[in-house]
């Protein structure tokens, strides 16, 4: 009875020892995310939508990297993810990234499209069929639903 017990002990370290050297030494196996969030008067969501990737990053062990790109909201989107977390999410206006000339600051789709030619131009971070760059960022528009899907 005894030995059958210390089997099972046994066998749950030497699992766990395995998953372990396997964390340390299989490159890609915590390989880490960025996640660029498209933004326009999310106020009542984007905490909701943080939390789900905050949850996520905890449960699978990645570290997920969280850019919101306040795309000229008027509620208090940005101020809800600047507090957040510390560290965590970093609150960018759309306006710092392209300008008030361009137009594109106050549309989400407009700006997310912009970033993705800008990216595919780029061989190092080219786009993946998934929406996902080789360098692990994934784009999501808030105000379109299909994006919001795609979320971890």
């Amino acid at each position: 009875m005894w030995w059958m017990l210390l089997a099972i002990i046994g066998c749950y370290a030497f699992a766990a020892l395995a998953v372990r050297l396997a964390a340390r030494h299989l490159p890609g196996w915590r390989a880490g995310m960025h996640v660029v969030l498209f933004a326009g008067n999310q106020g009542q969501r984007v905490e909701w939508y943080l939390r789900r990737l905050r949850w996520w990053s905890l449960r699978t062990g990645r570290d997920v990297r969280v850019t919101l790109v306040d795309c000229g909201s008027t509620d208090d989107t940005a101020a809800i993810a600047e507090r957040f977390e510390a560290g965590v999410v970093t609150v960018v206006r759309s306006d710092e990234l392209v300008g008030k000339q361009s137009g594109l600051s106050e549309d989400p789709a407009k700006l997310k499209e912009s970033w993705q030619r800008r990216r595919s131009s780029m061989p190092s971070i080219a786009s993946v069929g998934d929406g996902r760059g080789a360098d692990g960022t994934l784009l999501i528009n808030l105000n379109d639903p299909a994006d919001v899907a795609t979320l971890p």
